[in-house]
């Protein structure tokens, strides 16, 4: 049981070095340096999206057939495949392989490293504490991000390239903590013969899990279309803040505080999740994050309504995955969790190269009112499937 207790803290270590990501702020400026045009680093955002559309949810199946210890570490390494290659690249097939690389990791990744943390919290009887889990990690996601983005900053105006450079050494540092951890499932004795067999059963039985619930289906779909448009006005905020000639330093303090006010979202989640339960927080949240995107679009509101924006983005984020965790079996896991991934993948890859169409053609404002005209509708969307098919009657 101290072997999976350790899994925690390790993994905070892990948090904290993966996340200490110096080319987050900074790299669709240093595409456009190179000449790429905003609608082509919005097709580069889609080729990341492809990747996690295709490859999500058979990476979740290799982490819960063959183990999310291994499906996090394939994840790093892919990832310092990514940052040499956009180190390197000039031309868009070379950068666009690239993403697809960055997807790959993110994939590896992105059910794996949840379903670890979730089933070792339930290998030592506290799941319970999941939320609380969650919150501390998020603290060090965005402690460790704003501290990058502040130092990427500072590095961008002597070389961006240096930036890509330190990415290696940080990297391979997170990967340590990894290596060190328990895995949380039973080794599966599988011949090779039967692998494919394995991947084929374990697809159909985490499909039946996902369709049978409409309340597990609107988590998961409620998740995406909350989280893709905060994370497409994060990046393209970066060049409009540009446009309007602010610093690469303002806009590393910017993303800084945004940080900051998500760490506190994640610190206040298990709390507001206990005030206004489930019910409420699917009504209460999301009307904050439709109101806040609008209020992006005026300049002198701009820098408290994207900080802002990050306390709300936390803790939904978090109380979302609690309720998901809690209604999934333990050896589909990591699969259906990356059923929510693939979800958000749908709605990136559609609305990341609109947002960038839109703001070569007519300018980034006007990307961002149907940014905010699109979440808008989504949450309408979301409120009538609410009503029209009774989910309220699975929550609590």
């Amino acid at each position: 049981m101290n072997k999976f207790r350790r899994n925690i803290r390790l993994d905070y270590i892990h948090t904290l070095f993966r996340n200490f990501n110096l080319t987050h702020g900074i790299w669709l400026i240093y595409l456009a340096s190179k000449g790429f045009s905003f609608f082509e680093i919005g097709l580069f955002e889609g080729i990341f999206h492809l990747s996690s559309i295709t490859m999500e949810v058979p990476t979740g199946m290799i982490a819960d057939i063959l183990g999310r210890k291994i499906s996090r570490v394939l994840g790093v390494v892919t990832f310092i495949l990514y940052i040499l290659l956009l180190l390197i690249g000039n031309s868009f097939f070379v950068i666009g392989i690239a993403f697809f690389l960055c997807g790959l990791a993110y994939t590896f990744e992105s059910g794996s490293g949840e379903a670890l943390v979730y089933d070792s919290l339930i290998l030592i009887n506290e799941e319970q504490r999941y939320m609380k889990v969650m919150g501390y990690k998020e603290i060090l996601f965005q402690l460790s991000n704003s501290i990058a983005l502040v130092v990427g900053g500072y590095l961008a105006i002597r070389a961006m390239e240096w930036n890509f450079y330190l990415m290696f050494l940080v990297f391979a540092i997170a990967l340590v903590p990894i290596l060190m951890m328990r895995e949380t499932m039973e080794k599966r004795n599988i011949e090779k013969h039967d692998f494919r067999s394995e991947m084929y059963n374990q697809f159909i039985k985490s499909t039946k899990t996902v369709f049978s619930s409409k309340h597990l289906m609107f988590l998961l779909i409620s998740g995406a279309l909350m989280a893709a448009p905060i994370t497409t006005l994060f990046f393209y905020l970066q060049n409009h803040l540009t446009n309007l000639e602010y610093s690469f330093i303002a806009i590393g303090w910017l993303l800084g505080v945004h940080s900051v006010v998500s760490s506190l979202g994640g610190l206040f989640a298990q709390r507001i999740e206990k005030i206004f339960r489930e019910k409420l927080i699917i009504y209460i949240i999301p009307i904050f994050i439709v109101a806040l995107i609008w209020l992006v679009q005026i300049e002198s509101l701009v820098f408290i309504s994207f900080s802002l924006l990050g306390f709300f983005d936390a803790v939904l984020y978090i109380v979302l995955n609690d309720y998901i965790n809690r209604v999934i079996p333990s050896d589909q896991r990591a699969t259906i969790l990356s059923f929510g991934s693939l979800a958000f993948s749908i709605v990136m890859i559609l609305i990341f190269p609109l947002v960038g169409f839109l703001g070569d053609t007519y300018g980034l404002p006007v990307g961002f009112l149907a940014l905010a005209i699109i979440v808008s509708l989504s949450y309408l969307g979301l409120l009538l499937s609410l009503r029209g098919n009774n989910i309220f009657k699975e929550f609590s």
